[in-house]
């Protein structure tokens, strides 16, 4: 695969979003394992549930500011004052008493600078690679996306049992300060998205002249599915299992289908694999609900793994088959708006589903949820834009 002439071409790019994502999603990461260090010294789930939750509602609530601040200084400027705003608060979060309305104020400050970062990433990659490749190129760059599994995630869960509650706290400023380094090395955007060509680009105009509301349902329901991965850690102890084994085997499934899984999107529409995506990473949260031993978990892992290799990069290279070059930093901001109304509500249903039963139950009832919402979106969202085409 990097051996073509497409790919030969643009190495270089793919290798720089590939370790942006990689920077910027360990700075996100390093908090899976938050519920249960916060446990340890005392939270409630419900308490934790909210201090989960800011971060998402602010990275949901900046997402449309996202686009504006791309149209008006460019990517460059945007990922860098974003980074800063990533560094700052998690130098802050390393530093400050740990109190449930401290942490959720800090969180909500880290939510908005990663949400404009990941936004101004993701445009970035839909304007530099070309139709030709998007697919099998996005698959590739996302896989910094679930390389922290391997890495930040094990590392962390370290530091929290060793005791090093220290080093744990200060990974989240490390990572956000090699983002910001990275970000510095990304070959300028030929094309400008500024908005002095472009003062008719809006969020009305793109709702108007683009299919974007139908990709928003899709990514809704992706996020939705995907968010329960912030829990992951809790369903595996919480049944007794390693946490690390279940994230290392979901990388596996991800990493194996970005680097192999290529191929597929030269047979299959990308619009016919979006749903099933969803519906698989449902049915693998459910039999990890299930799992009484770590080879099982890790069987589970594996595939819900595969399920986010084909989901994500393809509804991430839908904004660039589907929407105009001059939309696209508006898109991605919807787009990453959908997903992360997601990632705001689930963990403060998981927070009070596990209270009121256990994680294990409350991962059985949302997976059944996902597995039917696949269906649906299927049926009424992807397979009548084929029909429409």
């Amino acid at each position: 695969m990097f051996f073509d002439a497409d790919f030969s071409r643009y190495k270089k790019n793919i290798i720089l979003i590939l370790l942006t994502y990689f920077s910027i999603f360990a700075y996100s990461h390093v908090f899976f394992m938050l519920p249960p260090f916060l446990l340890q010294r005392g939270f409630q789930p419900q308490s934790i549930g909210w201090v989960m939750s800011a971060f998402y509602l602010a990275a949901t609530m900046t997402r449309p500011t996202a686009g504006w601040f791309l149209s008006q200084f460019g990517i460059r400027k945007t990922m860098l004052f974003a980074g800063s705003v990533c560094f700052v608060g998690a130098c802050l979060f390393a530093c400050i008493p740990l109190t449930p309305h401290a942490l959720w104020g800090l969180r909500f400050f880290m939510g908005a600078g990663f949400s404009v970062f990941v936004v101004a990433t993701t445009t970035y990659q839909t304007l530099v690679i070309p139709a030709a490749i998007r697919g099998p190129a996005f698959s590739i760059t996302s896989i910094g996306g679930v390389l922290t599994s391997f890495s930040i995630i094990p590392l962390a869960e370290f530091f929290i049992k060793g005791g090093h509650s220290t080093y744990y706290l200060f990974m989240a400023s490390l990572a956000s300060l090699v983002s910001m380094c990275v970000a510095s090395f990304l070959p300028p955007v030929e094309k400008n998205i500024v908005s002095e060509g472009n003062h008719h680009v809006s969020y009305l105009s793109l709702f108007k002249e683009t299919p974007i509301k139908y990709l928003l349902i899709s990514c809704l329901f992706l996020g939705l599915t995907d968010s329960s991965i912030a829990y992951a850690s809790s369903l595996a102890i919480g049944r007794g299992l390693n946490s690390s084994i279940f994230l290392m085997a979901i990388s596996s499934g991800a990493v194996i289908v970005r680097l192999f899984g290529g191929g597929l999107y030269k047979k299959v529409s990308r619009i016919v694999i979006a749903a099933p995506a969803i519906g698989l990473m449902g049915g693998a949260l459910m039999g990890a609900s299930f799992a009484g031993s770590n080879s099982a978990i890790a069987l589970w892992g594996f595939l819900y793994g595969v399920a986010v290799g084909y989901g994500y990069p393809t509804h991430l290279a839908l904004i660039g088959d589907m929407i105009p070059e001059y939309f696209r930093g508006h898109a991605s901001s919807m787009v990453y708006f959908a997903m992360d109304i997601s990632w705001t509500l689930l963990p403060i249903y998981i927070g009070y589903a596990s209270a009121l039963t256990n994680v294990s139950w409350a991962f059985r009832g949302f997976s059944l949820f996902a597995c039917v919402a696949s269906v649906l979106v299927y049926l009424f969202v992807w397979k009548r834009i084929r029909k429409n085409k």
